[in-house]
């Protein structure tokens, strides 16, 4: 393994400049006419000791103080902005607290200026608290009624800056991106039943990577972990409400001192690296935490930071002030404006100088626009999504273009879709640089167990072959059973509906509880599992699935900061458990993938045959096979150089005779796994099989060819 040194500098935001000794404030705002710098001794409770007036370089406002007044080198200083534009003027006799210079709450132009409240700067590496924390009610942060007369510099969010010295980190050597296995997880959820002081930190999955590693995971995704205000709409557990791009959690630090967040995050990564684990981050570009409007009330609007700053660049805004929110969170990241363009590619920039490996875009689609109105235009060549790539290059960060070859550099990940507005469904149509999150192999794994009538042959190998209907070929599909948004795989297997106590979620959950039966329950999970790990693409899997953790029937758990959510890892180490069966069988599944070349192979889709219950090759031609949902019987046989393997997969509710392929010369069929038989966990090559084979109800079995003995 090398090292990299890591690096905390940024284009925007405070920087500390070694030739000058001084600490430069960079702001960007397009429609602003003037901003006061404001510095703080502490983060609540006192009004700014210094305030300064910013230069206007282009759309750039700039100022810098010698570090000999502000000391940041042994302490963290605390800094905002008070920002004035159209709608509020600046006078030299500007009182805070007063309307000096008011003309409007907002404008034509949707500017929401008001310079009696404090924003903190985007760029912040770390926010002092959060606004829950001094005002459960935001009102010190609204607009509405009288409101906007309130000065908030006292109580407001502030920036923290304090710099950081560059360190080394572990560099994992590279390796093609469809041979990870991602692992998508809570970063609080993996520890926090854990015994230990760090549970539920960046230092406790620090120490549990260990234990990731022997999953099989190499690529564990976090939930996001930029900053988040917890108590946002009551309660926020997940974090998609980010206050900050370039900030960390501070809930999640085992040292909450300020100043330090950054340092224990590197270490996590570190140790990550150390065990040949990379880490995804799971960031929210397309909505902000700052929220929106109250109760749809244009005069009253949350004001932190982007809405203060320049709401109509960073937000998409109707002509009548109402915000978009095709994200269903309140507004919509303005992402082709210039100031929040550059703000999501110096972000991304940032967290992998920072030895990030992956991003996962939520609600990526959002990135495919390409208008600067509410207009939803999706554009794969224009957009941002499109432009990633080269303008990350001009940051000397590499995107991973290739998913079979070895290359060093970050991948892209995409939810190709959003939660509402014209076409947000957009699966298969990002640049080929992007892998994306397929919920068409999601669907397909789920139905053939749960809904096995609705299958036909012809979409279970779109499956296998990694739906190159959408994909066109490219090994660019992300597959999965499950994942936060929804049903747990344990769930989805036993439950016919969502809990009454789910607060939102989807209706159209598939889904089964099949009568309770636990044999059936436990064929079913395993059968899935095999067609995920047996498909072509990068398989990812929740950690909570592989230990078989329920949320007892909530699929839209995001507000419980509690067991529904933390994982337990007790039952899973109990041998010959349920939990334990399931964890050792993902943990052989995943070896019998990696020892499998063909797996990861640019061959691998042109090494498939088809075959029928007798053996037969099923013809390309025979509609009537491939387009039948009642057909009981699938088969594909893999014929790698390694070894020939073969799946063999009933939809029948009784036993059901079937022939294996004819062998090669000298070769015979061993059994390596049967979904029905419990006992049977490993991958090994089992006892020889004639070409005959029963095949137990509504299960699946693996065939490896060998050399006769």
């Amino acid at each position: 393994m090398e090292n990299i040194k890591l690096k905390d500098k940024t284009s925007l935001g405070a920087i500390y400049n070694e030739e000058t000794k001084c600490v430069e404030f960079r702001l960007y705002s397009k429609n602003a006419t003037k901003v006061l710098l404001c510095i703080f001794e502490k983060p609540q409770g006192e009004d700014a000791c210094m305030v300064l007036e910013m230069e206007k370089q282009g759309d750039i406002f700039f100022t810098s103080v010698k570090d000999y007044v502000l000391n940041c080198k042994k302490r963290p200083i605390y800094y905002g902005f008070r920002i004035f534009g159209p709608n509020w003027e600046y006078k030299e006799n500007f009182e805070a607290g007063s309307d000096i210079g008011f003309i409007s709450k907002f404008d034509e132009k949707n500017n929401r200026f008001n310079p009696n409240k404090v924003a903190y700067d985007p760029y912040t590496q770390e926010l002092s608290h959060l606004p829950s924390d001094v005002n459960p009610g935001l009102n010190m942060f609204r607009s509405g009624g009288n409101f906007h007369l309130i000065n908030n510099a006292k109580w407001a969010v502030k920036s923290v800056f304090h710099p950081k010295e560059d360190i080394e980190i572990t560099q994992v050597k590279p390796r093609p991106f469809n041979s990870e296995i991602i692992g998508e997880v809570h970063i609080k959820d993996l520890t926090q039943n854990i015994s230990m002081p760090e549970a539920g930190t960046y230092k406790g999955a620090a120490k549990f990577a260990k234990s990731i590693k022997n999953l099989g995971i190499t690529m564990i995704e976090f939930l996001p972990v930029n900053e988040y205000d917890s108590k946002q709409n009551g309660t926020n557990h997940w974090g998609y409400m980010p206050l900050g791009y370039f900030s960390l959690a501070r809930r999640y630090a085992y040292d909450k001192t300020q100043g330090n967040l950054l340092r224990e995050f590197r270490s996590m990564i570190n140790e990550f690296h150390k065990n040949d684990i990379k880490v995804c981050l799971d960031m929210v570009y397309n909505h902000t935490g700052e929220g929106g409007l109250v109760n749809h009330n244009l005069d009253d609007a949350n004001l932190l930071s982007y809405a203060l700053i320049d709401n109509s660049s960073y937000y998409k805004v109707f002509k009548n002030g109402y915000y978009r929110s095709n994200s269903g969170c309140g507004n919509d990241f303005n992402a082709n404006n210039e100031g929040a363009l550059n703000l999501i590619i110096d972000s991304i920039a940032f967290w992998a100088n920072q030895g990030v490996d992956a991003f996962r875009f939520d609600l990526a689609a959002a990135l495919l626009e390409n208008s600067y109105d509410c207009s939803e235009i999706y554009d794969s060549i224009n957009s941002l999504a499109a432009k990633l790539k080269e303008k990350l290059k001009e940051k000397n960060i590499n995107v991973i273009d290739n998913f079979t070859q070895s290359q060093r550099g970050i991948v892209l990940i995409a939810e190709p879709w959003t939660c509402g507005g014209k076409d947000c469904y957009q699966l298969g149509n990002f640049p080929s640089f992007w892998a994306e999150w397929n919920d068409i192999s999601r669907d397909t794994i789920r139905k053939i167990t749960l809904r096995p009538n609705e299958v036909t042959p012809r979409q279970m190998k779109n499956l296998i072959e990694g739906t190159p209907t959408k994909f066109k070929g490219i090994n660019k599909s992300i597959n999965y059973i499950a994942s936060h948004d929804g049903f747990t795989l344990f769930d989805l297997n036993n439950f016919n509906k969502k809990s009454s106590s789910t607060m939102g979620g989807s209706d159209w959950e598939i889904c089964g509880d099949y009568s309770n039966n636990l044999k059936e329950q436990e064929n079913a999970i395993r059968k899935q599992l095999i067609f995920l790990f047996f498909s072509y693409g990068i398989p990812m899997i929740q950690i909570g699935d592989i230990i078989m953790h329920t949320k007892n029937g909530n699929n839209n758990s995001y507000n419980k900061d509690d067991n529904t959510n933390y994982l337990s890892w007790d039952r899973a180490t109990k041998k010959d458990s349920f939990e334990n069966r399931i964890m050792e069988f993902v943990r052989n599944l995943i070896k019998f993938r990696n020892e499998n070349t063909i797996f990861r192979s640019d061959e691998f889709v042109k090494s498939l045959s088809y075959h029928y219950d007798n053996s037969q090759i099923a013809s390309p031609e025979n509609g009537g096979y491939w387009d039948n949902p009642l057909d009981l019987f699938f088969g594909v046989l893999i014929n790698s150089s390694q070894k020939r393997i073969y799946l063999a997969s009933s939809k029948s509710e009784q036993p059901l005779n079937i022939v294996l392929p004819k062998n090669l010369e000298n070769k015979n069929w061993h059994i390596c796994l049967d979904s029905s038989n419990f006992a049977n966990i490993t991958l090994d090559i089992k006892e020889y099989i004639e070409r005959d084979y029963i095949l137990n109800p509504q299960s699946a079995a693996i065939f490896v060819e060998c050399e006769n003995a």
